[in-house]
């Protein structure tokens, strides 16, 4: 009986062992190295899907290979709202933002439902290229369709995950929104996993250009591993900007081998059979607005009963 409990005791040992193992070994992926010529070659020991996937993301947007197409207007709900106690990590890959207090989401815009957003990161250069060419900054506002639970929950399912692409181009001028965020890696720049509350204020809708009637769209994958072919991409070519000295601010997270993340962007991936959509024109609603941002309905009615009880007290 205790040979059977040593052997029982050893096998779960050896077992915890192995599933640590895989663990470690599966968050160990990084990005290559930039070449002295400054190209960049793929990233090795990613495995599965990132390999053999044939809806695999970033790709190069170009209008030649795109067919037209016309959507509906985006709604974007409480993205004009004030980013209150949102946690950013430096997670070893890039900066990542949480959504905070936040309850934003958005639908329209061909999507088959309500995306809420779960949180937004950058990579740097961008990884979506436009006519082969590569821009400064790009961020990911990453959303979860609100059928699943959980952002793991919705990426394993086909259009689980919205992702808005945002580019950014280098201007003499820092950009505001993007000072506040740096603002919150001075701590956690060489700090692994480690998360800070952000003590400035900014709205999603700064991190979006002012012309979202136009984008292109395409249904891939996520960028990193596990490159899970369940996102739906919407990608606005209307750059927003940064300044260079905020660029190479970027630069100098530490990534989990303590080593400067000089760039953090996966190099294009063939379109294959895939449809590229270019959106320039929407089905109008009858305010004519090229988007909508909408606060919390349940504050407007609030704000309005208020204003009736008002004006009946002082008649």
């Amino acid at each position: 009986m205790a040979d059977n409990r040593v052997t029982g005791c050893y096998l779960l040992v050896v077992l915890g062992l192995a599933l640590t193992l895989s663990v470690c070994v599966a968050d160990t992926w990084h990005y290559p190295k930039p070449n002295p010529d400054g190209t960049v070659g793929e990233p090795e020991h990613w495995g599965g899907n990132c390999d053999t996937g044939r809806r695999q993301s970033p790709i190069d947007l170009n209008m030649k290979a795109a067919v037209k197409g016309a959507y509906p207007l985006f709604v974007f709900d409480n993205y004009d709202q004030p980013m209150r106690n949102a946690s950013l990590v430096n997670n070893g890959h890039t900066i990542q933002v949480s959504a905070g207090e936040v309850s934003a989401s958005v639908y329209g815009g061909g999507l088959s439902n309500k995306y809420i957003l779960e949180q937004f990161h950058f990579h740097w250069s961008s990884e979506h290229t436009i006519a082969d060419q590569r821009y400064a900054l790009e961020v990911h506002l990453v959303h979860r369709n609100s059928k699943y639970a959980t952002l793991t929950d919705a990426a394993a399912q086909k259009a689980g995950v919205a992702v808005l692409a945002v580019l950014f181009h280098v201007d003499e001028q820092p950009n505001e929104a993007i000072k506040t965020i740096l603002d919150g890696t001075a701590s956690v720049k060489d700090k692994v996993n480690d998360y800070v509350r952000l003590t400035g204020s900014f709205s999603l809708e700064s991190l979006l250009p002012k012309s979202r009637t136009e984008y292109f769209r395409y249904e891939g994958s996520l960028t990193t591993p596990i490159c899970a072919e369940s996102v739906v991409w919407t990608i606005f070519p209307h750059s927003l900007p940064v300044s260079l000295a905020q660029l190479e601010e970027f630069k100098t997270i530490r990534d989990g081998e303590h080593e400067e993340l000089v760039l953090n962007y996966r190099p294009v991936q063939p379109l294959n059979a895939r449809a590229l959509v270019w959106v320039a024109e929407t089905e109008q609603r009858a305010d004519g607005g090229s988007s909508i941002l909408r606060t919390n309905f349940l504050s407007m009615t609030a704000a309005l009963s208020l204003s009736i009880v008002i004006c009946y007290l002082r008649t």
